[in-house]
């Protein structure tokens, strides 16, 4: 068996800026970390899906690194819309690249494990997947046969139920879900940028969101707007076994 951490949307920012919504993203995220220290140093990864930083904060990239650099778990990072490219490279050299997006594969003990990189190449908070981007997938999910292959993305490309996000999922989608149809194998889809817990099918296999270490978005099904709730911040416990996949949502208890 192996296990993954995941978390998503920290909002991270530069020291002196002001928190988004008035809440310490970076004493949560210390928070998390300590927990995820005690708990889980057994972990394989620990992967964050995106919204590294808090949109034009690029020096909080350092102190992202410094952070996970403490932990002593391997990660694994990817872009979302508050992310800038060029800023997490240069302090992230290492994460992976593929016809310039933030985005790579690798094997996991039995799995193959796609992180993809969803970000709108007009700075726009929908995603999407270019020609270049979807070809990159299919090479990989040929690859991956029938072992487990879990998927994790920024943007969810279905709609959850909320107006306001749903508004900024992935859009055109299609081709991603006639690729996904062909695969009898476990199959997962891991997304964020909803700051919310969900799961369900699509295109024929389970998805999951999920809450972010700082701050979560209302369960508002019929406005536009988004509103902030006062649920507590979360990461995700991931384990995959050879004929299954499991995720465990964990709330974590700060104020």
């Amino acid at each position: 068996m192996n296990k993954l951490i995941w978390l998503t949307d920290l909002h991270l920012v530069e020291p002196d800026r002001e928190w988004p919504a008035g809440v310490d993203p970076l004493r949560r995220l210390r928070a998390c970390f300590e927990e995820i220290e005690a708990q889980h140093a057994d972990a394989d990864r620990i992967v964050i899906s995106g919204d590294l930083i808090q949109i034009r904060s690029p020096g909080a990239y350092r102190i992202l690194r410094d952070e996970l650099e403490a932990t002593r778990t391997p990660y694994r990072l990817l872009a979302g819309n508050h992310d800038d490219r060029e800023a997490l490279l240069s302090v992230f050299p290492e994460a992976g690249q593929h016809d310039g997006f933030i985005q790579y594969a690798e094997a996991v003990g039995d799995a193959r494990i796609l992180y993809v990189d969803t970000v709108a190449q007009d700075g726009k908070h929908h995603g999407e997947l270019c020609p270049a981007r979807i070809r990159w997938i299919a090479e990989q999910i040929e690859l991956a046969g029938d072992k487990p292959l879990l998927v994790f993305l920024h943007h969810p490309p279905f709609d959850i139920g909320v107006p306001a996000l749903d508004r900024l999922r992935l859009l055109d989608a299609d081709v991603l879900a006639a690729l996904l149809q062909k695969r009898r194998g476990p199959t997962h889809l891991f997304c964020g940028h909803v700051h919310r817990n969900a799961s369900g099918l699509w295109a024929g296999h389970p998805f999951a969101t999920l809450k972010s270490p700082h701050v979560q978005f209302d369960l508002d099904m019929k406005r536009n707007k988004l509103e902030r709730s006062g649920e507590p911040p979360g990461y995700g416990v991931v384990l995959i076994r050879r004929h299954g996949i499991v995720l465990n949502y964990r709330d974590l208890p700060v104020s």
